[in-house]
């Protein structure tokens, strides 16, 4: 699992983004749900930009879905240092390219979002 001193990114680290970021992302909105219910708030299905925006119970929601959104950035960034760690460079360059066009493509949608 370990490379000298180093721990094993491309297994290991993968590994735990996936499993880490999805259970506090889920954990997120599952409370923000509760909260909302708990408060007899309308939940809706309003854009992720209202949601953070608006504070409270739904800014929770808009923090866990964000937070699934961001994962597989975490895990192309990951696989970039491994890879970088590795000595693979092309990979790491590919890795780097996939990353740039999640990125851009997420801000694309927030651009492209009607308000309201």
């Amino acid at each position: 699992m370990t490379r000298g001193n180093r721990p094993d990114l491309l297994g290991g680290g993968i590994a735990a983004v996936l499993r880490i970021g999805t259970l506090v992302a889920i954990a997120a909105v599952g409370v923000g749900y509760v909260a909302i219910l708990a408060s007899g708030e309308e939940p809706g299905s309003p854009a992720l930009v209202e949601l953070l925006g608006g504070g409270g119970a739904p800014a929770l929601i808009g923090i866990g879905l964000l937070g699934l959104t961001m994962i597989p950035a975490g895990v192309l960034a990951v696989a970039a240092i491994g890879f970088w760690q590795q000595g693979e460079r092309r990979r790491v360059a590919t890795a780097l390219v996939v990353l740039a066009l999640l990125l851009a493509s997420l801000a694309t949608a927030l651009l492209v979002t009607p308000p309201g």
